[in-house]
């Protein structure tokens, strides 16, 4: 039997435990009071099982072939949860840190500034090198999802560093062009400001270039707090962690969350529940509207500022309708519509009336959104950012999905 020591905004709130089976528990340390580590494990002195710490730990991993990649790196198997939280602990989405029982949590951070060589030699190297994970020399870096993504730290001065121990955290996600989906930059940056201009929570980002003309997509983590000193963590989980669904069931069709499930996740536990639930409406229409069909519960995340949860700013908005070869089924249906194009009218209703959204709300909300999105989306066009053939092939489809699901 083995052990790590999970840390949740640099306190000591528990043990996360490898059996002699291989299989995980988590026991809070005795006598702590909260907050919780999830809404899926709410403070307790019994120990949760396998199952509830793979949806909570084991969100916090990449998934797919990034997960793949960081476990034959590492030389553990990509299922092996604990030996990969060992590896990469040290730097999680949200608050959580896991180190060796035998170790404290640094409090002086320690970071390897890049110059733009190295940026550039890292990027690259990220397919096969994901998250530039390499423990040995301290980098112990963890983020959930399926594309290749470098955490860094970026200082007033635009220096770009990696953190080399637990007390630095990343302020920024680097995402670099891949290969599979060319224009998934402009894609996504066109996406996150057309969310920003509707009036849309959403991370700040921004198109670069390195030195070699790769292109990438500099994201700003909303989970930490740059005013303090050194940067602090603020606490974050996507729904499959607060639900407590294991990522493999992200999606709807394969026993994921529905919208319904987020709508009685919010109610039950955000402090601004009526806000939240109408930013959750647009975020689903606003979704529809760019031709996101991947727009699943780990896209959605509860932020807890001030230990006090709430719908977090909305991140990885893209447009998968502008490729051919992936599926227009959706993460998450529209009530009676589980694709795309079978999206109408009567879908929007059937979905307002399952999760008890007044009729008239529902209407005035969609049609306004409607309306923004396509004058937004005609602005941004205009302008030198995100003048390319890509951000015009999503407004396009903007245009035409309007004509059939208003």
């Amino acid at each position: 039997m083995s052990e790590l020591t999970v840390f949740l905004a640099g306190d000591r709130v528990g043990r996360l435990i490898r059996k002699d089976n291989g299989n995980m528990q988590f026991r809070y340390e005795p006598g702590y009071a909260g907050p919780a580590v999830s809404q899926s494990l709410p403070v307790r002195a019994e120990a949760y099982p396998h199952r509830a710490c793979q949806a909570v730990f084991g969100g916090l991993l990449p998934e797919g072939d990034v997960r793949e990649a960081v476990a034959r790196n590492l030389g553990a198997s990509s299922a092996n949860y604990y030996a990969l939280l060992e590896a990469l602990g040290g730097d999680c989405a949200g608050a959580l840190t896991m180190l060796e029982p035998d170790q404290d949590l640094p409090t002086v951070p320690e970071e390897e500034n890049l110059d733009e060589l190295a940026l550039d030699s890292l990027l690259h190297e990220l397919p096969q090198r994901p998250l530039a994970a390499d423990p040995e020399e301290g980098i112990r870096l963890s983020l959930a999802g399926a594309q290749p993504k470098l955490p860094v730290i970026i200082d007033e001065h635009e220096q770009i560093s990696l953190p080399l121990n637990a007390a630095a955290a990343t302020t920024h996600i680097i995402k670099p062009e891949p290969s599979r989906f060319p224009g998934l930059v402009d894609n996504e940056a066109f996406c996150m400001d057309l969310a920003h201009a509707v009036g849309l929570p959403a991370a700040r980002t921004a198109k670069r270039v390195t030195r070699s003309g790769l292109a990438y997509l500099l994201v700003e983590r909303y989970d930490r707090d740059v005013t303090a000193d050194p940067i602090g963590r603020l606490h974050q989980e996507d729904f499959c962690q607060a639900m407590g669904r294991p990522s493999e069931y992200k999606y709807q069709q394969e026993g994921g969350p529905s919208i319904s499930d987020a709508v009685s996740l919010l109610r039950s536990s955000s402090v601004r529940a009526a806000h939240d639930l109408i930013t959750l409406w647009r975020a689903v229409v606003f979704n529809w509207l760019i031709g996101n069909c991947d727009a699943h519960a780990k896209n959605f995340s509860l932020l807890y500022d001030r230990a006090a949860p709430a719908l977090a700013p909305l991140y990885d908005l893209v447009s998968t309708t502008v490729y051919p070869q992936l599926t227009t089924r959706l993460a998450m249906s529209i009530d009676g519509a589980r694709r795309i194009d079978e999206v109408d009218a009567r879908a929007w209703a059937v979905l307002a009336d399952e999760i008890k959204y007044n009729r008239r709300f529902v209407i005035t909300e969609t049609s306004d959104l409607v309306g923004r999105v396509i004058e937004e989306s005609r602005k941004l066009l205009d302008g030198e950012v995100h003048n390319n053939s890509m951000a015009r092939s999503i407004a396009d489809g903007i245009e035409k999905r309007v004509g059939t699901g208003g």
